[in-house]
């Protein structure tokens, strides 16, 4: 449970997102930009909701609110079907670092102990059934999610999973099919983007770069099932 002083800390990012609710994406990029903007990049609709929250871009190993140990999660949801299309990004994984990290000093710690969540829906077109552009995503609901010891356990046997094969020179036969609610999937422009990852013998191999995600079961089982979403039909 979330403490009374993080909350009162974290309650204006709430009003923020509450005076947002049923707003789309092209609404709040106008308000802050001053004009539209018709051609969205590839995830474009998070980095707006971001900047509605007065954040930077975090590639830290921190949380977001690093003083309130708070991460802030954008999570997408399909408005057909109120499900999550795809795992969400935890944190890029420096196979070097948790090759020698233990669970209880794991940055990855930091990303997933209490996380904001703040969803927005993906429309679909009646007529095409396709995606409608990202002008059209709207404001949804939001969720604290501060997962409970269970939970925590499970995270840490992922991790720890993750951890047996990098430390064993096996980073690149990781899987996003591995996991429970954590996934290590590929990221990075192509096979050719490599880092540098453990041998297993003292030295170090490259192989694809990778990051940590929340598996698509976990959002859709533990956050979408807490968001007071409303029945579109599309």
């Amino acid at each position: 449970m979330l403490s009374s002083i993080k909350l009162k800390k974290l309650q204006p990012y709430i009003d923020i997102v509450e005076a947002n609710k049923g707003r789309t994406i092209g609404e709040i990029y106008a308000n802050v930009a001053g004009s539209k903007h018709n051609h969205y990049k590839k995830g474009a609709s998070g980095l707006i909701v971001e900047n509605m929250l007065g954040l930077k871009n975090n590639s830290s190993p921190k949380a977001d609110l690093e003083e309130l140990g708070i991460e802030i999660k954008v999570l997408p949801i399909q408005l057909h079907n109120l499900k999550v299309k795809e795992p969400t990004q935890i944190k890029m994984i420096n196979f070097m670092k948790v090759a020698k990290e233990t669970w209880e000093n794991a940055e990855i710690r930091g990303k997933i102990q209490t996380i904001f969540w703040v969803a927005y829906g993906v429309p679909r077109s009646p007529i095409t059934k396709k995606n409608m552009s990202q002008d059209n995503y709207i404001i949804l609901d939001w969720f604290i999610d501060v997962p409970d010891n269970e939970k925590m356990r499970i995270f840490q046997e992922d991790w720890e999973s993750i951890q047996f094969y990098i430390v064993n020179g096996d980073a690149d036969k990781l899987s996003c099919s591995m996991g429970t609610y954590i996934e290590p999937k590929t990221k990075g422009k192509n096979n050719l983007d490599l880092t540098n990852a453990p041998d297993g013998k003292g030295g170090t191999i490259r192989v694809r770069k990778r990051a940590f995600y929340f598996k698509k079961n976990y959002t859709n089982n533990n956050v979408v099932s807490e968001l007071d979403l409303p029945k579109y039909e599309a």
